[in-house]
């Protein structure tokens, strides 16, 4: 059965302002033995949401029912946001369905319908009423079991097995297609460029058969920021000793205070502690108090005063402290007071003492989930003086650095002279590897790596095997030796969620994600350019960093909000 996506363009259906019915109404029509609907949505009249819905969906859909916005009004921009990820126009199929529409009304002349390939994905854009929607839909019903096989298929002679159709060879560095009766132009499998998993060349076959035109769709900047931090993944929560938390790092819990601070009652001024009752007078001193000393085994008569430091606890006995400023000495021995007057006159309960829990009491957050440790902050001091031994923050990701090419020269910590002819230095390694431990990131330098799919999948393994994610350049261009996206796609598994942006320089950029294990891995495959490859960082791999480590990132406005997961102790 083919999984087939159903969305709903309608911006107060999204609101919950009105009903949905031409998507049920589409579900209903696609049931049965040949589809199951895997996927319903409603997005608003947005290009970016339905874009970036559909490029999703396509990779896990043969088939993608579009319904709404292919009016003639401003808002109708469904059309618009097709055309971003359409890989392949199918203008015949969308003509089959106006020309089937307009038997019923001559109103369908009204709707731009449109139909196209996403990756391997069949995608249509119909009315938005129910009505409009089922009738255009019906109309190529038939044959879109057909068209799915077809554009899915690793080659296609399978399909056309029992029509008696030859294929040409390739003759003369050219591969030509021919019409066969179903009325599909195709070519023979072994002379196909994409009879591969995902959409990169095939790493068996040769120059000849690469693909000419990047079969990526371009996508906008703010579209692929989006992919990016929707499917980077989540920040990873660590509990760590105060002494470990790294300058930078997102706190993951509310931190709440253990204890009292001060936890006794503290002089807040170098002076004498003593009975308010006693007033001014002289008095015996009876010994010193200094910060840290204890007061638990014995208390102040009234008639004494017992000289205290900023900070000192005040024993028991006393409720006041008067200022060395504010006494003179009467009578000392040996270099020590024995009597001492208090000139103040207006000595009241409490004076120039903080209570127990003055400055913070237990139980209160001193930190709350989301704030941002900084070394100038401040933050570290609060911490400390929470009474916690540990607490939960946001690992910093640890991601490896590569240069790829036969051309590149490593020389990070060597001395290179002179180099041969032909070759580089590599520049964007060394670059790469600062900025991202200047974002916080632990960073593991993989080297340069030359042009060789054996080469890329096995250091790609490795880094994937200790790291987060990866930060490759160069290789990912039409070259007859770019070999990064075909590699990720064929070799590792892995799905290449963009690969190229509607943005110059970094246009070829790229955007993957590897299984590993239970979880995920991410590839940011940048250009080999060093501006591009700069450009690249900044606008797409910093905010996943910045996601990663806990912060919030915005897009077009919108937040990302970073989840609480549950800290594993």
């Amino acid at each position: 059965m083919t999984s087939v996506g159903i969305l709903t363009v309608s911006t107060k259906c999204s609101q919950g302002l009105a009903v949905d019915k031409s998507g049920p109404a589409l579900e209903a029509l696609l049931s049965g033995p040949v589809w199951t609907v895997s996927e319903r949505a409603v997005v608003s009249d947005s290009r970016q949401e339905i874009a970036s819905r559909v490029l999703e969906w396509s990779t896990r859909c043969g088939l993608i029912v579009v319904s709404g916005g292919t009016g003639l009004s401003a808002d109708d921009v469904t059309v618009e946001a097709l055309d971003m990820v359409f890989t392949k126009r199918l203008p015949a199929l969308a003509t089959a369905m106006v020309v089937g529409s307009l038997k019923i009304t001559k109103f369908a002349a009204l709707s731009q319908v449109c139909a196209g390939l996403c990756g391997k994905c069949v995608v249509l854009g119909v009315p938005g009423s129910t009505k409009g929607a089922t009738e255009n839909v019906q109309q190529v019903l038939d044959v879109l079991p057909h068209a799915v096989a077809t554009a899915g298929a690793n080659g296609t002679r399978h399909l056309h097995a029992d029509e008696g159709a030859s294929v040409e060879k390739v003759k003369a560095g050219k591969v030509k297609a021919e019409k066969v009766k179903c009325g599909c132009s195709r070519m023979d499998e072994q002379d196909t460029a994409h009879d591969v998993q995902g959409l990169s060349n095939d790493l068996e076959a040769g120059v000849a058969r690469r693909a000419r035109k990047s079969p990526y769709p371009m996508i906008p900047v703010d579209m692929a920021l989006q992919q990016v931090l929707e499917n980077i993944g989540k920040p990873r929560v660590e509990r760590v000793p105060l002494g470990q938390i790294a300058n930078g790092q997102v706190v993951a819990e509310d931190v709440v205070a253990r204890e009292h601070v001060p936890a006794y009652r503290a002089s807040i001024m170098d002076g004498y502690a003593m009975s308010s009752a006693d007033g001014a007078g002289v008095f015996a001193v009876r010994r010193a108090m200094t910060a840290g000393a204890s007061t638990d085994v014995w208390e102040l008569q009234r008639g004494e005063i017992v000289r205290v430091a900023t900070g000192a606890p005040v024993p028991r006995g006393a409720d006041a402290v008067v200022m060395i400023e504010d006494t003179e000495l009467v009578e000392s021995v040996d270099g020590e007071e024995r009597k001492v007057r208090v000139l103040d006159t207006n000595i009241v309960e409490g004076q120039n003492i903080r209570p127990v829990g003055h400055d913070l009491r237990a139980g209160v957050v001193v930190a709350r989930a989301g704030t941002r440790v900084t070394a100038v902050g401040g933050e570290i001091g609060t911490l400390a003086i929470s009474g916690n031994s540990d607490f939960a923050v946001y690992a910093m990701p640890r991601i490896a650095v590569m240069s790829t090419g036969d051309e590149v020269v490593d020389t990070l910590g060597k001395t290179v002279t002179e180099l041969p002819l032909g070759a580089i230095r590599d520049s964007n390694r060394p670059a790469l590897l600062a900025a991202l431990r200047a974002l916080g990131c632990d960073v593991v330098d993989f080297g340069v790596v030359r042009d060789d799919p054996d080469a890329l999948s096995q250091t790609l393994d490795s880094a994937l095997d200790t790291c987060d994610g990866v930060i490759s350049t160069g290789g990912v261009s039409m070259g007859e030796r770019d070999w990064l996206k075909p590699v990720i796609e064929q070799r590792l598994n892995g799905r290449i969620v963009f690969g190229r942006v509607a943005m110059k320089p970094s246009k070829p950029t790229t955007f993957a994600v590897v299984p590993y294990a239970q979880s995920q891995r991410f590839v940011f495959a940048l250009p080999g350019n060093p501006v591009s490859a700069v450009v690249s960082l900044h606008m797409f791999v910093a905010p996943a960093v910045r996601k990663l480590a806990g912060h919030l990132v915005g897009v077009g406005g919108s937040e990302v909000q970073v989840l609480r997961p549950s800290v594993q102790a």
